[in-house]
C-alpha cells in the first residue's frame, strides 16, 4: 500500500512533523561534529572548538533576528512575489552576516597567541554558508514546505558524512579538517537551496530590507543575545556561588535532555509560521493553536524527562559515567521541570511574533534573564546543587507565566487597534488586517 507523503497530512500536524524531522537532522549533524572533534583532537583544541561553536550560535542568532524572523512574522503564507523578494531580501541579507562573521573569525584567529587558531579559521571560512543554509530553511517553513528543508539539511548530512569518509579514510582526521568539513557540507546544501527556490540572494535589497524591518529586527537582536548570554552568565554565576560540581550536574542532567531541544527548536521552526497563517483567520484561532504549540511541546519534554527517571540507574551511569550521573541523577527533577517549563513559552513566543510585538518579546527576554540569574546563584548559594535547580525551574515557572501574560496583552492590542473589543477566544469570526505594532 502506497503511504501518504506527511505533506499531504493534516495541515498543521504534517507540517510540525517535518520541522521535527528536520530539526533532528539538524541536531544530528551538529551532534556527529561534537562527537568527532571530541575523539580526534586534544582537549585544548575541543575546548577552542566549543567557544567557536558558541560564537556560531550567536552568529546564527543575530542572523535569524535580522534576515529569518522578520521573513516569518510577515509573509508567511503562500509562495507569492511578494515572498520571492523577501527570501532574496532575507537570503542575501544573512550572507552578508555570514561575510561579517567571516572577517570578524579571522581577526581573532590571526591574534598571536590564540590556541588551535585552524579550528576558529575553520568556522570563520564557513560561516556565509552556514548563515545562508540556515536562512534557506527558514524560507522553506514560511510557505509551510517543511519537506524541502527536511531535503537541504539530509543533503548537508550526506555531504558531511562523504567529506568524513574521505579524512578517515586518508587518516587526516584532525579538529580542523573535521569542522571544515562540517562547514563545507553547509556551504553545499546552501548551493543546494539556491536551486531548490530558484532564487538567488540580492544584496542590492539588503538595505530596504534593513529598513523595512527596522521596527522589528533590532528588538529581535537584543532578544537574541539575551537567550545566548543568559546560560552563560548563571552557569558561571552557579559555579562562583557552589561548585563546578553543580554546573556539571546541571549539564550532564541537560545533555540527557538533549532531544527536549530538538522537540522544542523543531516545533519553532514551524510555530512563527503557522501563528501568522492562524492571525489571518481570527484572533481566537491564534490564540488555540499557541495554547497547542505550548501544551505539545511541554508534554513530549514531561514526557522525555520521565523516561530517564524510570530508567535503571545503571543506564546513566553507562551515558555520563558514574561521576557525572552522581551529579545529575540529584537534579533530575528540577531540570526536567526547567526544560519543559522553558519549552512551553513556545506558543506565547509564537503569538508575539505573529502580533509583531518586538517590543514586548524584548521585555520578556530581558526580565527573564534577569530572573533565571538571581534565582539560579541564589539557590547555589542557599543549596548547592539542587538549590541552582530548584531555583532555576522556579524561574522558569515565573517566566513562563510572564510570557503568556504579555501574549495576551499583546494580543488585547492587537484586537483593539483592529477595532474588535472581546477577549481572545470569545468571539468565532473575527478576521482582521493585521497592522503592526
Amino acid at each position: 500500500m502506497k503511504l501518504p507523503k506527511l505533506s499531504k497530512l493534516a495541515g498543521p500536524a504534517g507540517r510540525a512533523g517535518w520541522g521535527l524531522a528536520d530539526q533532528g537532522l539538524s541536531s544530528l549533524s551538529n551532534l556527529a561534529v561534537g562527537v568527532l572533534v571530541a575523539r580526534s583532537s586534544s582537549v585544548a583544541d575541543f575546548g577552542v572548538y566549543a567557544l567557536a561553536f558558541g560564537g556560531y550560535t550567536i552568529a546564527l542568532n543575530v542572523s535569524r533576528a535580522i534576515a529569518t524572523e522578520p521573513l516569518a512574522v510577515r509573509h508567511s503564507g503562500d509562495r507569492t512575489p511578494a515572498w520571492e523578494k523577501a527570501v532574496r531580501s532575507g537570503t542575501a541579507t544573512a550572507l552578508l552576516a555570514g561575510l561579517v562573521a567571516m572577517v570578524v573569525g579571522l581577526i581573532i584567529a590571526a591574534v598571536p597567541g590564540v590556541p588551535s587558531h585552524g579550528v576558529l579559521i575553520a568556522f570563520a571560512v564557513t560561516m556565509p554558508g552556514l548563515l545562508l543554509q540556515d536562512a534557506w530553511r527558514w524560507a522553506f517553513f514560511v510557505v509551510g514546505d517543511g519537506r524541502r528543508a527536511f531535503l537541504n539539511d539530509l543533503v548537508w548530512l550526506v555531504a558531511m558524512a562523504v567529506l568524513f569518509g574521505g579524512l578517515y579514510l586518508t587518516g587526516s582526521a584532525t579538529a580542523f579538517s573535521l569542522t571544515l568539513c562540517w562547514g563545507l557540507g553547509a556551504v553545499i546544501a546552501a548551493v543546494f537551496g539556491r536551486f531548490q527556490t530558484g532564487l538567488l540572494p540580492r544584496f542590492r535589497l539588503v538595505k530596504h530590507w534593513l529598513r523595512q524591518n527596522r521596527d522589528l529586527t533590532p528588538k529581535y537582536v537584543g532578544e537574541m543575545l539575551a537567550v545566548s548570554g543568559t546560560i552563560q552568565v548563571y552557569m558561571l554565576g552557579i559555579t562562583a556561588a557552589a561548585s563546578i560540581a553543580a554546573v556539571s550536574g546541571i549539564r550532564g542532567a541537560q545533555v540527557l535532555l538533549g532531544p527536549v531541544n530538538v522537540l522544542n527548536q523543531g516545533i519553532r521552526a514551524v510555530a512563527v509560521p503557522e501563528a501568522a497563517r492562524a492571525l489571518k483567520h481570527s484572533h481566537r484561532r491564534l490564540w488555540r493553536v499557541g495554547l497547542a504549540i505550548s501544551f505539545g511541546v511541554g508534554a513530549g519534554a514531561l514526557a522525555w524527562g520521565a523516561i530517564f527517571l524510570l530508567l535503571p540507574e545503571s543506564i546513566g551511569r553507562a551515558l555520563l559515567g558514574p561521576g557525572v550521573w552522581a551529579e545529575a541523577s540529584a537534579v533530575m527533577v528540577p531540570v526536567i521541570l526547567l526544560q519543559a517549563l522553558g519549552a512551553s513559552n513556545a506558543g506565547a513566543f509564537a503569538i508575539m511574533r505573529a502580533l509583531a510585538a518586538a517590543g514586548r518579546g524584548l521585555r520578556v527576554r530581558l526580565i527573564s534573564s534577569v530572573i533565571l540569574i538571581t534565582a539560579g546563584v541564589t539557590g547555589a548559594a542557599l543549596g548547592d546543587a539542587q538549590g541552582a535547580a530548584w531555583g532555576l525551574a522556579a524561574a522558569a515557572f515565573c517566566t513562563l507565566l510572564l510570557w503568556w501574560h504579555e501574549a495576551h496583552k499583546a494580543l488585547k492590542a492587537h484586537r483593539a487597534a483592529a477595532g474588535l473589543q472581546s477577549e481572545p477566544g470569545t468571539l468565532a469570526n473575527d478576521s482582521v488586517p493585521t497592522p503592526d505594532l
